[in-house]
């Protein structure tokens, strides 16, 4: 089990996501933006952050550049299905240079808990 916050913008997609990981036995806190979701980080405790990249208020790259320079930082995942200004690829290099790991959208599921159990050891529980 891992502490896991999930900061994404896209409702539908930030449930899906928290839902599986839920059912993987991981605790999830979830944020719909970049600024809330630094606002959770600071209060620590998390295992692993994952973060879309491209957001409203803060970006993804903004968030894991303030992340990546606390100290004892949680693992740090970006995804990211690009947009019409940022390739999906431009975007996941852009974060490659602080994440731990990068997924394109859309992911399958299996790929995501495997990530997750890759950055956190944690093994799934459920399925």
């Amino acid at each position: 089990m891992a502490r896991i916050l999930l900061i994404d913008d896209m409702p539908a997609v930030r449930k899906a996501i928290a839902s599986l990981l839920r059912s993987g036995g991981h605790v999830v806190t979830e944020a719909g933006d970049g600024k809330a979701g630094l606002e959770a980080a600071r209060a620590g405790g998390f295992d692993l952050v994952i973060t879309d990249m491209l957001m409203p208020k803060r970006d993804g790259t903004s968030v894991l550049m303030e992340l990546a320079r606390t100290p004892n930082r949680p693992k740090l995942l970006a995804i990211s299905g690009g947009s019409g200004a940022l390739s999906e690829m431009d975007a996941l290099r852009l974060a490659s240079l602080t994440a731990d790991a990068t997924l394109a959208k859309p992911f399958d599921n299996a790929t995501l808990l495997q990530a997750v159990d890759r950055l956190t050891g944690a093994q799934a529980t459920g399925g």
